[in-house]
Parts: C-alpha cells; structure tokens; sequence
C-alpha cells in the first residue's frame, strides 16, 4: 500500500503534506533564450560579455550622488576595449543579447523578447550606460535564480531614457510634488513649533514618500486590498499625516501631552513615534486599506508582526476568493528600514529566511530601506 494513503488511513499529517496552512509558493518562470538567440549569443561572444559587465558591475559607476561629491574610480571592466570590440560604429545584432525592443512593459510570461534591432557598438554603449550607469544603480546577477537574472534584465533593459522622461503626466508630477511639500512642511512646523519634540523627521530622505504613493497606485492596480506596514520611527508622522491622511488635529492633540484614547478610558497611549493607524485611501481609483502597525522601540521587531499579519489576512480573504487566489494576491506587506538596522539587526535577516517556506510565507514583501 502506498505511503500516503498509509498516512491517510492512520490519519498521520506530516509537514509537506497540503496540511498545517501548507502553500507552495508560486512558480515564475521567464521562456528561455530561442535557438536563434543562442545562436547569436554564441556569435557574438564579444559583445555578451561586454554586456554582462554592465549588468554586473554597472552599480559601481552609477551617478547615485546628486551632489557629485563622491570619489568614484573608472570600473575597468566597462571599457569595451578590453572585449576586443573597438570599432564604435560596428554594428551588432541585439537579439538575445540587449533586452531592448521599445516596450516599456514587456510581457515576460509567454514568449521571450525578441529583438529585431541592429545598433552599432555606440549605441549599445550609450544604452548601456543610460540604464546601468545612471541615477538608479541596479545590482541582481548575484541572484540564482535564472528566471529572476532574466526578468530583472528585460524590465529594466526595455526602457530608456526617452521612455521613462514621458513615463509621468503632468498630473503626476503634480502629485509628486505635493506629497513631497506636505512632507517638508511638516518637518518644518514641527521643528519652529516644537523644537525640543523628539520626531524623527524625514528630513533628506522625502523621496519615500512619492515612492510609496507609487506602490499603492500600482498595488493596487493589480489587485492588492490591503497592505500591512512595518516601519520605524523615522518619518511616521509624515506618513500617518500624509499618505494615511491622519488628523493633524490629533497629531498636534498627542504632541501637547494628551493621550490619543479617550479620558474615561483611563488609557495612557502611547508615544508619538510608535502610533497607528488602519486606513482606507483611494488609490488610482480603487479602494485600498493600509494598516501601519504598532511599532516598538525595538525597531525592526515589527517586520515578523507585519509578515504575520498579512498571511492571516490573505488567509481570510482567500476563502472568499475564486480558486486561483494565492498568498499575495490580495494582500502585500511593505518592510521599511533605516540603513544600519536593515544590516545590523538579526531580525531582518531571520524574517528574510521564512521567504517562500510553504508554512510561513506571505507572498512576497516589498523592502524599503530610508538611509
């Protein structure tokens, strides 16, 4: 007889059986490179590994200082000369070599990038240079998974200069701005107002929160409901009062020495630094729920609440979902970090273990660490 339906009889559960809030994580896969690709890549072994410095070394030479201050050497292994490739003005076939094909949104799922293109060696450089050496530095070769090296290199390949400066309508760099005036104003009240208040202002680091107005539009674009947040100090009352539209009334209410619960209560509350709040927002049209949780002094203790909560969420909402909802579908945990506490607390990196565990996975997290 069968071991399972042994188990089955003798009503044993073990841990890989679909039992005990069992969920394989969901399988991502990108199609693989088509015989002509391969056949390319293999002619113009040069050029692929000139290529592949770029999306391995290219965050050494990105312009990641806004103020140019920083030191920087020349990363040797970007020079083309060193490939044997020393005509600029040679031209190459992209096809399974450059992911570039003018769509910025490149379906991944069904069939690979196919590019017809023919750049010469400038091109290629200067493409190169706008995507790797740029404002933004990437960093992913070092991952294992093929399918994830692929489909880092697709996304960001597939844009260029030209399609992200017409990425944004006026109406949003409106609202860019705005977030990033509300915060500043914020900052600068508090500072005039109360300037022995402990804060922690967001002072330098306002891009977080034009970033996160961004991931709830596009969360929630894609399905998301409800997203848990776990956060430290650092730049709470910007997002409580911003994005999370908390009552600057009860802010100021808090700050003067008043407790947030009411009187006959006989509640204390607590500091500023570690208030909540469950939210319901509108988010590119749709209604979205966003909890920010209780956070303690223990800055990143939060990170497994919030990965807790969010599986008990989804949990509940799959029952009520069509068959093909899995963990993730409907509910996303947002991770932030101060700089220091991301590599020096041991928390983070024990929460970061339980990824994909088919017993404690959420469904993935989105990490955002605020130097």
């Amino acid at each position: 007889m069968p071991i399972s339906r042994t188990r089955a009889r003798l009503g044993l559960r073990y841990y890989h059986d679909h039992s005990f809030g069992y969920r394989s994580p969901r399988r991502f896969t990108v199609p693989d490179y088509t015989p002509e690709q391969l056949q390319n890549r293999a002619k113009n072994a040069a050029l692929l590994r000139y290529v592949d410095s770029f999306r391995i070394h290219g965050h050494r030479a990105a312009l990641i200082d806004p103020l140019n201050k920083m030191q920087r050497d020349d990363v040797a292994a970007l020079d083309p000369s060193r490939y044997g490739l020393t005509s600029g003005n040679e031209v190459y076939d992209l096809d399974g070599i450059v992911w570039y094909n003018g769509d910025p949104r490149p379906d991944l799922t069904s069939t690979p990038i196919s590019s017809k293109l023919r750049w010469t060696l400038e091109q290629i450089t200067n493409h190169l240079k706008d995507v790797y050496a740029g404002a933004i530095a990437y960093e992913f070769m070092h991952s294992p998974s093929k399918a994830e090296r692929l489909w880092f290199g697709h996304l960001v390949e597939s844009q260029d200069s030209t399609t992200r400066k017409h990425k944004y309508s006026p109406a949003v760099k409106k609202r860019i701005w705005k977030n990033l005036v509300i915060s500043e104003i914020l900052d600068k009240f508090l500072q005039d107002k109360f300037p022995n208040l402990k804060r922690y202002g967001l002072e330098g680091a306002e891009s977080m929160i034009p970033a996160l107005d961004t991931l709830f539009s596009t969360a929630s674009s894609v399905g998301i409901e409800h997203i848990m947040i776990g956060m430290p100090h650092r730049g709470r009352l910007n997002l409580l009062t911003g994005l999370l539209e908390y009552s600057p009334r009860a802010l100021l209410h808090k700050i003067k020495g008043n407790s947030e619960f009411p009187e006959w209560l006989g509640a204390t509350g607590d500091v500023i630094s570690h208030l909540a709040i469950n939210s319901s927002i509108k988010s590119n049209g749709k209604n979205l729920t966003v909890q920010l949780l209780q956070n303690p002094s223990h800055l990143e203790a939060i990170n497994p609440v919030a990965l807790g909560k969010t599986r008990g969420k989804q949990y509940s909402l799959i029952h009520t979902s069509d068959s093909s909802c899995m963990l993730g579908d409907k509910v996303m945990c947002v991770q932030l970090h101060g700089d220091a506490a991301f590599t020096g607390q041991g928390v983070v990196m024990e929460s970061l273990g339980l990824s994909n565990l088919p017993h404690y996975t959420s469904g993935g997290s989105v990490h955002i660490v605020v130097k």
